[in-house]
């Protein structure tokens, strides 16, 4: 095998710079990167769509951004003479304001830039510095990441200055005195949750709030780049969408206050633009709202249909626009959570008599739900027949996030063949022995995310606050942390009989199948070594672990 109104978001960028500032004077000279005057693009009436309960004055307010004191930014400067695409002058500079006065309008000073001599240049700024995988190779560096698990600590949205992604371009001169002006125009999106408190319950606390589709689609992408530096609006990998958005608050974040005449509280959270077809009018979308009160967790579960109820989502979620959610939580909404809390590295259902450990912890489920890996794995000879099941019928066996419905689809469409053991190795070892003949047995082969996710477990991380972990290996996969983690966990399958991750001895020790096909006669795999995945032909052999939920 191979290897207010407008002062809705006022706080995100706290500044101090007057809207009319005007720039220090610099020196006479050459080789310097010019001081530079940014201005926050905005929109004059953002799109507010979204579920507005009792109150319509919403729809029509926009929002706007403001700069905060050591935001970073990259500007790139390039001119005729620099014929190759990976030629550009490169400086990195910050914000530089007092705190007070809110602006979008503000002076970035040079912290360190390469010479650049004075001249007539084509400048290109990337905000927030950050965000982009800023490489030495002009080709690679245009990529941007959003992770789909995002924490607010605060009781506004200053946490999203790390993720609003904006560009500025503006053909300028650089003449060692006067400083250049750039406008940076905003490539992601903003939705905000404005939750109202009308449960009678005053001692509420917000703790997460989760959005996915009832049809259970991947349509949220986390990773987008521009095809070159020209590029006026981001390209979505398609590999890197996931079925659901989670923004967890902590801190004064949590608390609910009076505004508009209602206990609100209010969380943010940035987001790539999704395709045009990512909604369809039949589907739900579903927002589940997590709880606390101290001695009792909540959940409330909102739906609305896409058709009926979010017409506007009808072409996506779209680039530079605002989306706002008012959700209003009556005390008959409010489900209380029940069951045993588990954490990463527990046994399950306990350390008695364990069946496996948990790897993943729902982030809006105080622990109450999650998935757990077995104790022990198998070595397989194939993935399947160079067929593609996709076509065959085969029910969410191209999906990256959900093997569940790719295992208990595949098993019933061949379990009554007489090659299934033959051709279908794995799914016949997790039908036949895991799950004793059982098709709809709770134990499933992982799909490819699930894989991602069992490794960040197995690595001490939580999932889904891991940033820039496409295709490439996970980010820090081998800091000592990690690596004492993944002992660990393995210690604790060893000690109830299981066999240790990689701990098969064979030669692929450290592949394990996914049930996700990638094309036909393709299928994906994933090295528990290093943390990434492969595309491998089906008829290579592996390892498999099987999980289930709880």
């Amino acid at each position: 095998m191979k290897k207010p109104h407008l002062l809705l978001l006022a706080t995100l960028f706290l500044g101090a710079c007057s809207t009319d500032e005007i720039a220090t004077e610099q020196s006479e000279g050459k080789n310097m990167a010019p001081q530079l005057i940014a201005t926050m693009g905005q929109k004059d009436v953002a799109v507010r769509s979204g579920v507005i309960e009792d109150n319509n004055e919403y729809t029509t307010l926009g929002e706007k951004f403001y700069w905060s004191n050591g935001d970073a930014t990259t500007v790139f400067f390039r001119n005729p003479s620099m014929a190759d695409e990976t030629q550009y002058k490169k400086a990195e500079y910050a914000a530089s304001v007092a705190n007070g006065v809110q602006s979008a309008n503000c002076t970035f000073n040079a912290t360190q830039s390469e010479s650049i001599d004075n001249g007539e240049y084509t400048a290109y700024g990337f905000y927030p510095t950050s965000a982009w995988d800023l490489r030495a190779d002009f080709m690679s560096f245009l990529n941007a990441v959003l992770p789909a698990h995002q924490t607010q600590s605060e009781a506004n949205s200053t946490h999203l200055g790390a993720y609003m992604l904006m560009k500025a371009k503006k053909d300028v001169t650089v003449n060692g005195s006067n400083p250049i002006s750039l406008t940076y125009e905003h490539l992601a999106a903003v939705v905000r949750f404005a939750v109202w408190n009308n449960s009678g319950n005053s001692n509420l606390k917000l703790a997460n709030i989760n959005i996915r589709l009832n049809s259970g689609k991947a349509v949220f992408p986390t990773h987008g780049k521009l095809n070159d530096i020209d590029a006026a609006s981001l390209t979505i990998s398609n590999n890197s969408k996931v079925p659901a958005l989670n923004l967890s608050l902590t801190g004064d974040a949590r608390n609910f206050s009076t505004k508009d005449g209602k206990s609100q509280c209010e969380g943010y959270m940035a987001l790539l633009p999704t395709a045009i077809d990512a909604f369809e009018a039949a589907d739900n979308l579903i927002f589940e709202l997590s709880f606390t009160d101290g001695p009792t967790n909540y959940l409330v579960t909102k739906t609305y249909n896409i058709g009926s109820s979010l017409g506007f989502l009808s072409g996506g979620i779209v680039q530079g626009k605002s989306y706002y959610f008012q959700l209003k939580v009556d005390s008959g909404d409010l489900t209380q959570m029940s069951g045993t809390s588990y954490a990463v590295g527990d046994y399950w259902p306990n350390s008695t008599s364990p069946e496996g450990i948990v790897f993943w912890v729902k982030p809006d489920s105080f622990g109450t739900q999650g998935k757990i890996v077995g104790l022990n794995e198998t070595y397989v000879t194939k993935w399947g027949p160079d067929i593609d099941e996709e076509a065959a019928g085969v029910t969410g066996i191209r999906s990256l996030t959900d093997g569940e419905t790719a295992t208990k689809s595949l098993i019933s469409k061949y379990m009554n063949s007489g090659t299934f053991l033959t051709d279908y190795p794995a799914f016949y070892y997790i039908y036949n022995t895991v799950n004793s003949g059982d098709e709809n047995g709770a134990w499933y082969l992982p799909a490819r995310d699930e894989l991602q996710m069992l490794f960040a477990g197995y690595s001490g991380k939580v999932y889904e606050s891991i940033v820039g972990w496409t295709s490439d290996r996970m980010p820090g996969y081998n800091s000592a942390d990690c690596i004492a983690a993944r002992t660990g966990f393995n210690a604790k399958l060893t000690a109830k009989g299981g066999m240790a991750i990689g701990g098969s001895g064979n030669s692929i020790s450290q592949w394990y199948l996914s049930s996700s096909e990638q094309l036909d006669g393709i299928g994906l795999s994933f090295n528990f070594e290093l943390g990434s995945y492969s595309s491998d032909p089906k008829s290579y052999d592996g390892n498999i672990r099987w999980i289930k939920k709880f």
